[in-house]
């Protein structure tokens, strides 16, 4: 039913307001989700830019004084409405409605989505906004952008305000600005978790060793906001030994399984991939096991018929049992089952194509990979992974963005290539 509203055309004004938000949300699942590709990303692209153009020709939206009581997916498609209008009044008001915070990310996408010259505009006059929440939003724009805005990056790191703080530093990381790691040190000693977590995170992508990593050590370990984040790039900039000690003893905290077994991914090590399969048994962690072993082998389990059905006595997530206190999604919910005894005759079987203490990439080398084919051609977890194995590697550049337009992405990965 969901892809039927994909598919068939809007037949009514009501219609078009109704899907467009629909269709946004649809396409950041899919940027977020383990296993669409960067076609799938493109074929939503393709929907949604034809509904937003169905919306300007008909001049649609909700009306102002209803935002604040609008869904992050209606505020998108408002917000995007209104970039188009010529004097973008209506835009100002939008942004300023005295939104909820988890609305800001939407006008971020909005800006993001359109038109270069519009969205410099409108960020250039949002960065000098009184209000926090304006200029935050400008900044947050800059970097799902990669537009850098040169010397005017510096003075907002120091932003009276931490939720601007926040979205500088990580911007500055986005941007590969390492010619800021300097002013980065303040906010490893932030009172706010965001400011600590984002400097930290944004000093490690860009080389820093030390303090961001024993801040990045400690947010993971005493599992804070970003705990998952935090594990991801800090396993990246340690070498194996280093990695594994480390993981050694995260291990023996309790609660800690998923997170334990998506870093046995981060890692790369085929050490590893026999205790994988091992908990391809235990059914909440069977498919994140078998997305770990595909981080490690490339393999993808489905094409290569290494999964099985779903067990028909295992339910995860929300369910219609109005008792059922369990309102949280299934984070696993598209990936598939691994086949223990399938997946355990292929390691017996392969085993030796891999070296115990070098880490592996999707079947390759972290040496050797070849990242722009990861981008171009993995599963969208993957190429999250790849776009930050790829960021740490070119410290000085932007980051890869994987949530871009697809065209947008086909563009640069050809433009990296040299063949544009």
């Amino acid at each position: 039913m969901a892809e039927d509203r994909l598919i068939q055309p809007p037949v009514t004004v009501r219609q078009v307001i109704e899907d467009t938000p629909y269709l946004w949300l649809a396409r950041e699942a899919t940027a977020r989700e383990s296993n669409p590709r960067l076609f799938d990303l493109a074929r939503h692209d393709e929907r949604l830019a034809a509904y937003l153009d169905l919306m300007h020709v008909h001049r649609m939206s909700i009306p102002l004084d209803e935002l604040t009581k609008s869904t992050p997916a209606d505020v998108f498609a408002s917000a995007s409405l209104a970039l188009t209008a010529p004097d973008r009044v209506d835009f100002d008001t939008v942004a300023d409605a005295g939104l909820p915070a988890a609305s800001l990310s939407s006008i971020v996408a909005a800006l993001a989505w359109a038109e270069r010259r519009v969205a410099g505009l409108v960020t250039e006059r949002l960065a000098r906004a009184t209000t926090p929440q304006l200029r935050a939003i400008a900044i947050a724009t800059l970097g799902a952008r990669r537009s850098d805005p040169g010397q005017a990056l510096a003075p907002t790191l120091a932003d009276p305000s931490p939720l601007v703080r926040a979205r500088a530093y990580r911007t500055s990381g986005l941007l590969g600005r390492a010619d800021l790691m300097s002013h980065l040190r303040p906010g490893l000693a932030d009172e706010d978790p965001e400011c600590r977590f984002w400097s930290a995170w944004t000093a490690a992508r860009m080389g820093a060793g030390g303090e961001p990593l024993r801040v990045l050590a400690d947010i993971a370990w005493n599992n804070h906001p970003r705990a998952v984040r935090a594990i991801d790039i800090l396993l990246r900039r340690l070498d194996v030994p280093q990695a594994s000690a480390w993981l050694r003893e995260f291990a023996k905290l309790p609660g800690r399984q998923r997170d334990l077994i998506r870093a046995t991914g981060v890692i790369g090590d085929p050490l590893y991939i026999s205790w994988l399969i091992e908990r391809m048994a235990d059914l909440p962690t069977a498919r994140l096991a078998g997305e770990a072993f595909s981080m490690i082998t490339g393999l993808d389990l489905a094409y290569r018929d290494l999964d099985r059905r779903p067990p028909a006595d295992f339910q995860s997530g929300p369910n219609d049992d109005p008792e059922d206190e369990d309102v949280e999604l299934d984070e696993d919910e598209n990936l598939p089952w691994p086949d223990q005894a399938k997946i355990g005759q292929w390691w017996t079987a392969n085993r030796a194509r891999f070296t115990p203490g070098t880490p592996y990439f999707l079947g390759a080398p972290k040496a050797s990979a070849d990242w722009l084919e990861a981008l171009s051609d993995a599963f969208q977890r993957q190429r999250h992974a790849a776009a930050l194995e790829l960021a740490i590697r070119q410290p000085d550049k932007a980051m890869f963005e994987v949530r871009a337009r697809g065209r947008l992405q086909r563009q640069m990965i050809a433009r990296a290539r040299g063949l544009i």
